[in-house]
């Protein structure tokens, strides 16, 4: 059944692998990977995108992250029933395009990257650090667009600050925060994730000659400064009698 599930999926979505969302460029895929999600980009037989999640970071500090509201539209309505079909635990949207009052979606970004990335490079994430380095080819989901009950987001206007924090192992969730207290918190639901974007790594080697995560940038654009998209290969030195 999840077979038959997933290919109904990749076919509903096959001709609409990403989407425009207020003039950036979220990709849709059958899956719905989690904000901060660590996995592999890839696409489906040439006809869809997919990101297959690997792990979670653990988060010891509060992320920044930037939340705005917006208004459905035709397209993200469309991709929006096409998952409701088959999953009878995403809510209902009543989508009427003549009508001015529009159901609304949010987008949630990773704003604070510094932050992310000395998580990353921490310690307690040494797991996932080491997933990373051997791999060398994963990103993680930088943002999202996904729909929530009108109740959460009166709660989010409300609010004027918002932290990507961990709600517990394996689960993260949005703190809200007026006036630098916190005023509530929001379990986002995977489900009703319609879109994505994603980052990827840029490396830089310390004095000591040790490879770190130095920043993240947007989908797969090139690295600034001293980074770089891989880490390099040491080479080795020569023997004696090479030389």
């Amino acid at each position: 059944m999840k077979r038959i599930f997933f290919v109904l999926l990749l076919v509903v979505f096959s001709s609409c692998q990403s989407t425009r969302i207020k003039n950036d460029t979220y990709k849709v895929s059958p899956r719905s990977p989690e904000l901060g999600s660590i996995g592999q980009s890839k696409s489906l037989f040439d006809l869809q995108n997919d990101f297959e999640e690997r792990t979670l970071p653990k988060l010891e500090n509060k992320i920044r992250v930037a939340i705005e509201v917006l208004p459905f539209n035709k397209k993200l309505n469309k991709i929006y029933t096409a998952k409701a079909k088959f999953n009878q635990k995403q809510s209902k949207i009543v989508y009427v395009d003549s009508l001015p009052n529009k159901p609304e979606l949010l987008t949630i970004r990773l704003q604070d990257v510094t932050g992310m990335v000395a998580e990353l490079n921490a310690v307690h994430n040494a797991s996932v650090f080491k997933l990373l380095v051997d791999t060398q080819k994963y990103k993680m989901v930088s943002g999202i667009a996904v729909s929530i009950n009108p109740d959460e987001i009166a709660k989010i206007r409300q609010a004027d600050t918002y932290y990507l924090i961990n709600l517990q192992e394996n689960k993260y969730g949005i703190a809200l925060y007026k006036s630098g207290k916190k005023t509530s918190t929001i379990d986002i639901n995977s489900e009703a994730i319609l879109a994505y974007q994603y980052s990827s790594f840029c490396w830089a080697i310390s004095e000591k000659g040790n490879w770190y995560i130095a920043d993240m940038v947007e989908g797969n654009t090139n690295c600034k400064g001293k980074t770089y998209s891989k880490i390099k290969k040491k080479k080795k030195a020569k023997k004696m009698f090479d030389m």
